[in-house]
């Protein structure tokens, strides 16, 4: 299978999704299982750069499959399963941020906070710099937003994110 980084399927991904799409729908949960080891990584990565949480991220990528489960029966399997996957995890991480107030940084975890101290200054620009990268994408508006994650960190192209 194509990886998610690539943003898009080659035509045998495409079977190979349409298959497991159909399986799905006849309820599957190997095909299911299948389906959600390789979507999985991406989910989380985009969710966990749209809300700079990463135990949120993590419930909001099993929300975000347990939702595809439960429709499962009016999926089209012509239309990109992948996209409508996005779409979810998108409104999910939408919904959770209207429900609290807005995140303004990052959360250092323990690996960049070591970092910070046992590095040199060159490296603590950087962190600084990513820091500050990320409240610039905080204070985009919601759409802008998942639209920049969506095309710079996971490859997808704009025509795809607008499905």
């Amino acid at each position: 299978m194509g990886t998610e980084s690539k943003g898009s399927y080659t035509d045998k991904d495409v079977s190979s999704v349409e298959i497991l799409v159909q399986r799905i729908k006849e309820n599957d949960t190997s095909a299911f299982e299948e389906f959600f080891l390789i979507h999985q990584p991406g989910i989380f990565r985009f969710l966990f750069r749209y809300l700079a949480d990463r135990e949120l991220a993590e419930d909001l990528t099993q929300d975000t499959f347990i939702k595809f489960w439960s429709v499962r029966n009016r999926l089209d399997i012509s239309s990109s399963p992948k996209a409508y996957l996005y779409k979810i995890a998108r409104n999910l991480a939408l919904n959770s941020i209207n429900r609290k107030p807005p995140v303004t940084s990052i959360t250092l975890t323990g690996s960049i906070f070591q970092s910070m101290v046992y590095d040199t200054e060159k490296d603590y620009d950087r962190i600084f710099l990513l820091d500050e990268f990320q409240k610039a994408v905080n204070t985009l508006p919601e759409r802008c937003r998942a639209t920049f994650i969506l095309s710079r960190y996971d490859g997808f192209e704009y025509s795809e994110i607008a499905e």
